[in-house]
């Protein structure tokens, strides 16, 4: 008779599947030897435990270098994890409004480690829907109004880290030289709210402007987008105070469920 796998050999595999995983904690990319040295195990187990979780998403290769990374499986999970205060539930409604009375795409977009990953999109169907970014996808620090907005309140260290890697370049719009994107950041900051013009899409615009904690630490941000001439006019953003204001309401539920 065909011996079968027991209770205890199956939890023993994801004991070791989520060990692996959890080596990745801190690093963007590992080589099959950093990950057989941070989980324990020996080098055959740790590679048959790699394929199995690229072939479902988990992790990723690449296939120049053949370093591992986590997959986009991890991040579309991760989209949907409620921490302490449920962003997601609380951004919820006051993004829907928000759609429907700038008849655009609504965004609610949290900074991770240089990426900025997309938690909800909310679309009016009185508008044109903007695709470029899908729940639980990254866009380029350097391009799209939430990236640099979150980019530009992050540590002066943080900043310099993520300067250092290569700009993407979507359109000719999208800022590549690493000196004129640090005086956009800092004029950013300063005005506390970012008009991104045609970088990720010609002919589409997004502003962006960021939601505050407690503490008034940055928690995450939100953004419209929608057609350039429906966005701006006289190269001011035209819903500027409905942004703010909902930015506002946003921090005001935040504050209330903090104290629950």
């Amino acid at each position: 008779m065909a011996e079968t796998d027991s209770p205890t050999q199956n939890v023993r595999a994801v004991t070791r599947a989520l060990s692996v995983l959890s080596s990745f904690s801190g690093k963007s990319v590992q080589s099959l030897a950093e990950v057989t040295n941070a989980t324990g195990l020996d080098k055959g187990t740790t590679r048959r435990l790699l394929l199995t979780l690229m072939s479902s998403g988990f992790i990723a290769q690449d296939p120049a270098t053949q370093h591992y990374r986590l997959g986009r499986a991890i991040r579309d999970l991760a989209a949907n994890v409620a921490d302490d205060l449920d962003l997601r539930s609380l951004a919820l409604p006051v993004l829907t409004e928000l759609a429907g009375d700038v008849h655009g795409t609504a965004f609610l977009s949290v900074y991770d480690e240089g990426d900025v990953v997309c938690l909800d999109r909310i679309h009016d169907m009185k508008g044109i829907e903007v695709h470029w970014w899908a729940v639980g996808g990254t866009l380029p620090y350097n391009c799209g109004g939430a990236p640099k907005l979150l980019l530009a309140f992050q540590e002066p260290a943080e900043i310099e880290r993520v300067l250092r890697q290569p700009a993407a370049a979507l359109t000719p719009k999208s800022i590549t030289d690493k000196a004129e994107l640090k005086a956009s950041l800092a004029k950013i900051r300063e005005r506390g709210w970012e008009l991104a013009v045609d970088d990720v899409a010609l002919g589409l615009s997004a502003l962006a402007v960021p939601v505050r904690g407690r503490d008034d630490a940055i928690v995450c941000s939100i953004s419209i987008a929608g057609l350039t001439p429906q966005m701006v006019a006289r190269n001011k953003p035209v819903h500027l105070a409905r942004m703010q204001s909902a930015a506002a309401a946003i921090e005001r539920r935040l504050k209330g469920a903090g104290r629950s």
